[in-house]
């Protein structure tokens, strides 16, 4: 299951419009190899698998970048989860509950 499967389709290519720039960060002449920025210090760096950290340059900018997303400094856009149309069904009186036994 991809993402594209979690979301609307509206939603999804918004995403994906939003996570496309212009092209300025990413060059590649036939024949060399492909250099990105970094996504957090903007550094020209070799994107390929000898490169441990990519698409960042170290170490520090990955964990930098992780944790923005743990600090909610960067969310996916959508609808907040409290707001999820599912989450009432939870309560309904007609959902069926599982119990398990525990085993002694």
């Amino acid at each position: 299951m991809s993402l594209k499967d979690l979301l609307s389709p509206e939603l999804f290519d918004e995403i994906v419009k939003d996570a496309h720039d212009s092209g300025e960060s990413i060059t590649q002449n036939e024949g060399q190899v492909l250099k990105v920025k970094c996504p957090m210090c903007h550094k020209e760096v070799v994107y390929d698998t000898n490169n441990p950290y990519r698409p960042f340059c170290s170490e520090k900018c990955r964990l930098l970048d992780l944790g923005a997303w743990a600090s909610d400094e960067r969310a996916l856009k959508g609808r907040p989860v409290n707001e999820d149309e599912d989450g009432e069904l939870l309560n309904s009186p007609n959902l069926k509950k599982y119990h398990f036994k525990e085993n002694d």
